[in-house]
């Protein structure tokens, strides 16, 4: 089971570089291995954490095209980290019950911001987003990703896209600040007690090699040819937990 669990680290965090949609498959690798829905999510966003640190390393210079733009990265990275502790602070209190009723409905809003991520680019930057409107609503973004996650690669490269930034910057930029996202949340959950470290050290490991894959192919890949795998699976976990 260890090895399954590497295996869809490696394939999530690689998907995560290129496009986004990864946590859909670590959660259903970890509730498959027996472990409760709430702990499978936020172990999976403790797990994909350190690959995405490399991922967002990798595009750094994507903080250049922000400020190009008009937006303080310094203040884009603080939300990010304040948001992810906020959203992972909401999943705590939140009841397992209750989360597992809820689930399937946030994996298919994700699946659906997936299935709608390419319309993103073709979005008005005519008036763009003001420097102000763009933090509140990256505040927002920052939140569910602390909370969920699932999706919220699409919600940012959407802000941004409607930001002024071109296709190729905006996914950098993505990268960034997804990677800030997990980090705030995981300072949360990791003094929590209610991770499973086992298997996020599973996960982890192959999530560091897929990141770094990931960031290899980020420039030679159409996002659009993963779009369908994460669909296929997004679906069939959201309709297995609607059934059991």
């Amino acid at each position: 089971m260890e090895t399954w669990l590497v295996l869809s680290g490696f394939f999530a965090a690689a998907i995560n570089a290129v496009a986004g949609g990864g946590p859909v498959l670590t959660l259903a690798a970890l509730v498959a291995a027996g472990i409760d829905p709430r702990i499978a999510n936020l172990t999976s966003t403790v797990a994909l954490c350190p690959g995405q640190l490399v991922a967002g390393w990798e595009a750094r210079d994507g903080l250049a095209s922000l400020r190009s733009r008009g937006y303080a990265p310094a203040t884009a990275i603080a939300i990010a980290l304040l948001g992810g502790m906020a959203g992972a602070g909401l999943l705590l209190v939140t009841a397992s019950d209750h989360f597992r009723e809820i689930i399937p409905w946030l994996i298919l809003i994700a699946t659906a911001l997936y299935g709608f991520s390419g319309r993103a680019a073709h979005l008005s930057t005519r008036r763009r987003l003001a420097p102000s409107t763009l933090q509140v609503a990256m505040g927002g973004s920052a939140i569910y990703g602390g909370y969920f996650g699932g999706g919220n690669s699409f919600i940012v490269l959407a802000l941004l896209s409607v930001a002024g930034l071109e296709a190729s910057q905006g996914a950098r930029a993505k990268n960034v600040l997804v990677a800030c996202f997990n980090l705030g949340a995981v300072t949360v959950f990791a003094s929590s007690g209610a991770v499973d470290w086992r298997a996020a050290a599973a996960v982890g490991a192959g999530g560091i090699a897929g990141s770094w894959v990931g960031m290899r192919v980020l420039n030679r890949i159409d996002p659009r040819l993963v779009r369908p795998i994460v669909i296929t699976c997004g679906v069939a976990l959201a309709a297995w937990f609607l059934v059991s």
